[in-house]
């Protein structure tokens, strides 16, 4: 008798404890899907902005902006999570194109386009969207374990 309550014991602490780790198995991917959603939301505004200029004869155009991530210990979850550190702008020079006619050139005809590159953008809005993915993949698998574990009591 004393072995069966010992042995259910057992199962339900173990399910417990592996439930608690699936759900923080969660919450690590939802904050990576927070900052590959800034990541993406970035990119975008990027190339949304790639042939905006000055208002103004020779001003500075947008500049293109870049997100710095950071580990961050979380003391509820015990582990490190994906945080944005700081979203900067990006110090590339602008790109100068002549065009004498253009209301924002300079005194010399040319006129300041964004530091955006294409190609770059789509290849980190790409490998954002891969990055999305995947936690929303692990956020699924880790679901899916514990309806099957709540089944297996039943």
């Amino acid at each position: 008798m004393y072995i069966l309550v010992f042995l259910l014991f057992l199962i339900n602490h173990t399910i417990f404890a592996l439930e608690d780790d699936l759900q923080k198995a969660s919450s690590v991917a939802s904050h990576g899907i927070k900052v590959q959603a800034e990541r993406l939301k970035i990119a975008a505004e990027n190339l949304a902005n790639e042939d905006s200029t000055s208002f103004q004869p020779g001003g500075n155009p947008y500049q293109r902006k870049i997100l710095f991530a950071k580990n961050v210990f979380d003391k509820t979850l015990k582990t490190n999570i994906l945080k944005v550190k700081k979203v900067d702008v990006d110090k590339a020079p602008f790109i100068l194109k002549y065009d004498p006619h253009h209301p924002a050139a300079d005194l010399n005809g040319y006129v300041k386009y964004p530091n955006i590159h294409k190609e770059i953008e789509r290849a980190d809005a790409s490998e954002a969207q891969r990055s999305y993915e995947a936690n929303l993949s692990i956020i699924e698998q880790s679901k899916s374990m514990m309806q099957r574990t709540i089944e297996a009591i039943k």
